[in-house]
């Protein structure tokens, strides 16, 4: 694992333990996905704060982005 977390939308990159992971948000690729992206850690993209908060629907933009069909996420809550 990096030292870093970086954000599959913009790029950010800030120190992993600066500011919670928790507060990044998270996507699991579908099953049997195959990707190659810096922001990949496991099976798992990550989104920064910001990039959650300005788009609703980041997790559809990131799986338009890298050219996965998959059915419509409902934002969370």
């Amino acid at each position: 694992m990096g030292l870093y977390l970086r954000c599959a939308l913009c790029s950010r990159q800030t120190a992993e333990g600066l500011l919670s992971g928790n507060a990044w948000g998270r996507l699991e690729l579908p099953a049997g996905a195959e990707v190659e992206h810096p922001a990949l850690r496991g099976a798992s993209l990550r989104a920064c704060p910001t990039c959650v908060g300005r788009h609703p629907d980041w997790q559809q933009q990131l799986l338009a982005s890298l050219g996965l069909d998959v059915p419509r996420i409902q934002p969370a809550q």
